[in-house]
């Protein structure tokens, strides 16, 4: 259910296959030939084979859609590990910061501009979508998750040729989002903290803007930053991958 969420316009634009897109209507960037597809895409609608500086890079889409995903396995592991209920306790702790009637308006535009795959093609209404739950994760607290992911995404510099696919301003300017993501920081620092080796714990918020904090403009140094700090909640299995991948963005941009 945990991947990475685009915007209805840019699904709209860019007329994505479903085949792009996992059961729960995500679009699926960590796969490399995926990429590639969306990205082929992206560069024919934006013409950029007359407008080679409009062209977007499809490793560097899939290590930013790999960000996100294992973000995601960052969060999980955390839920396992340290607080099962780090996400439930959340939509308490922002209903009451906001108010209940705007929490829920917040709720229910990001799914309409960030919609599933039962939302956008009308098969349920996003207050529908939001009463629900798959495999046991309540569709309010993956919202929160996804919500919060979305905010660090267009906070994230390396991000930004990206952007346009999960631009939050209509969140900005409509509803509660901005004082809630101010709250982010607050909240997490009242859960249990997440112990680095060589270094003192951390809260699950600052663990998740480590890379961007640390490497704001690259995405390869963001890969390094999530071997090494990540390294404790996911495991040694991770670091081939990341590497991998890695490796796949030096190759495209010595290419390019």
């Amino acid at each position: 259910m945990m991947e990475f969420h685009i915007s209805r316009a840019a699904r709209i634009r860019y007329q994505l296959a479903d085949s792009l897109f996992s059961f729960s209507g995500n679009v699926i960037f960590a796969n490399v030939a995926a990429s590639r597809q969306f990205a082929h895409r992206m560069n024919q609608v934006r013409d950029a084979e007359r407008h080679p500086e409009r062209a977007v890079n499809a490793a560097a889409l899939y290590v930013m859609g790999l960000i996100d995903e294992v973000s995601h396995a960052l969060m999980a592991r955390y839920r396992q590990q340290f607080d099962p209920n780090v996400m439930v306790d959340a939509l308490s702790f922002f209903s009451g910061q906001v108010g209940e009637l705007e929490f829920e308006k917040m709720l229910l535009t990001f799914v309409e501009q960030f919609p599933g795959s039962s939302v956008y093609r009308g098969e349920q209404t996003p207050r529908q979508w939001l009463a629900g739950s798959t495999g046991g994760i309540s569709h309010r607290a993956a919202a929160i998750e996804e919500m919060m992911l979305l905010w660090m995404a267009n906070r994230n510099l390396a991000f930004r040729p990206f952007e346009e696919l999960f631009k939050d301003s209509t969140l900005v300017e409509k509803t509660a989002y901005r004082k809630v993501a101010a709250q982010f920081p607050a909240y997490f620092a009242t859960r249990p903290l997440i112990p680095i080796e060589g270094s003192k714990a951390v809260n699950l918020f600052d663990l998740l803007r480590a890379p961007a904090v640390s490497a704001p403009e690259s995405l390869s140094a963001q890969l390094a930053v999530i071997r090494t700090q990540w390294k404790s909640l996911l495991g040694e299995g991770l670091e081939r991958f990341l590497l991998i991948a890695g490796d796949i963005l030096h190759e495209e941009e010595l290419a390019i």
